[in-house]
């Protein structure tokens, strides 16, 4: 088994989904503030005490290509639940 499976972090989203408060694989939508419209898919999403964490899995040759843009991305994804859900957001990237 990977390191990343057994990360705790995914312990928490298995417990989630054991739940029914997990989504793997989900397109979101986003309008920024100046119109932009920002598309994607998360990876991994859990909610827990109130409280969505979003999960974008990278790998070592993906983050090499520089860490900022993926932050960005995670962020904007974890804004999108936060702004469908009404429930406050965490982005995490998580290397592979």
């Amino acid at each position: 088994m990977s390191d990343a499976l057994r990360h705790s972090l995914l312990e928490r989203a298995r417990e989630a989904g054991r739940l029914g408060r997990c989504r793997r694989e989900t397109p979101v939508t986003l309008r920024e503030d100046d119109g932009a419209l920002v598309e994607g898919v998360i990876d991994l999403a859990f909610e827990e005490s109130g409280r969505w964490i979003v999960v974008d899995f990278k790998t070592d040759r993906e983050l090499a290509r520089g860490i900022k843009v993926y932050q960005r991305q995670v962020t904007l994804y974890a804004e999108a639940i936060a702004r469908a859900t009404g429930l406050p957001a965490s982005a995490v990237l998580l290397r592979l």
